[in-house]
């Protein structure tokens, strides 16, 4: 197998009291009308050409951690809608497929995070201090609720950010040069086009790399995908696909989960 591939543990796992990770299955509309960052462009009229933000120049993208940075911070300050996917193939066979949404605003202290793999689900909705989960793995469904020591101010920001199953994984995945300005909801974005893979941490041969980053003027990371097709070392084609898009930054609406007027916490 390709030495990039992973496993779902570390992201369907983790404690959100401590993990500070949020997400939701809907969308809602920004502040402005639009519906967030993500997405195609949207027909406006092409935008004035834009200088390279921090963290990039005119040859690509220079640091990645500033990026990383720059978007944990806004997202640190901002209501968000976060949603994140990995896919794995073997063989024409998928192997893992992990999606991962956070939600989570701010002003109403209340986020939810939902994790979808193909052996485990993992619902988890905060609300000030009290954190309830709903996790089924193998058939099995578990209930808790506890109250968490950290205010929601300390558990909003998103973690993992610069881990291989997320953003980071992305951006240090190859060498990307700026392609394009676009204009996407109100915002102009530089366009990163993934020029070539970083072979050094993958067992097998790079067949074929594709790639795009989406970055405002502040070095935030408003979309970033990338998927490689790799021959592994026993002749075996494997693919990785990794997605991330921020759907919306700024005013969010977060609705209380049905499932948690539903459970008798007593019980759990």
């Amino acid at each position: 197998m390709a030495g990039l591939a992973v496993t779902t543990g570390l992201a369907g796992c983790q404690d959100e009291g401590d993990g500070d990770d949020s997400g939701a299955t809907e969308r809602e509309e920004g502040a402005d009308g639009s519906d967030g960052s993500g997405g195609g462009d949207d027909g406006e009229t092409a935008p004035e050409s834009l200088a390279p933000p921090e963290g990039t120049s005119e040859s690509g993208i220079d640091d990645t951690a500033a990026l990383v940075d720059a978007t944990r911070q806004a997202l640190t300050e901002n209501g968000y809608d976060l949603e994140q996917e990995l896919v794995n193939t073997a063989g024409g066979e998928e192997t893992l497929s992990v999606t991962q949404q956070r939600r989570s605003s701010l002003a109403s202290e209340r986020r939810l995070f939902v994790f979808d793999a193909s052996t485990e689900t993992n619902r988890i909705y905060i609300e000030g201090r009290t954190q309830y989960v709903r996790g089924t793995s193998n058939g099995e469904t578990i209930v808790e609720s506890r109250e968490l020591e950290r205010d929601f101010a300390g558990t909003h920001p998103p973690e993992m950010l610069n881990d291989g199953e997320s953003l980071g994984g992305i951006l240090r995945i190859g060498t990307y040069v700026p392609t394009e300005t676009v204009q996407r909801n109100g915002r102009r974005l530089l366009r990163f086009e993934l020029d070539s893979a970083d072979e050094s941490g993958i067992s097998g041969r790079v067949t074929e790399a594709t790639g795009s980053v989406f970055v405002d003027t502040e070095s935030v990371v408003h979309e970033a995908n990338m998927s490689l097709e790799i021959e592994d070392n026993d002749g075996q084609i494997v693919t990785v696909a990794q997605s991330f898009v921020v759907h919306q930054l700024g005013e969010i609406s977060v609705e209380r989960p049905d499932w948690v007027d539903e459970t008798d916490w007593s019980e759990g």
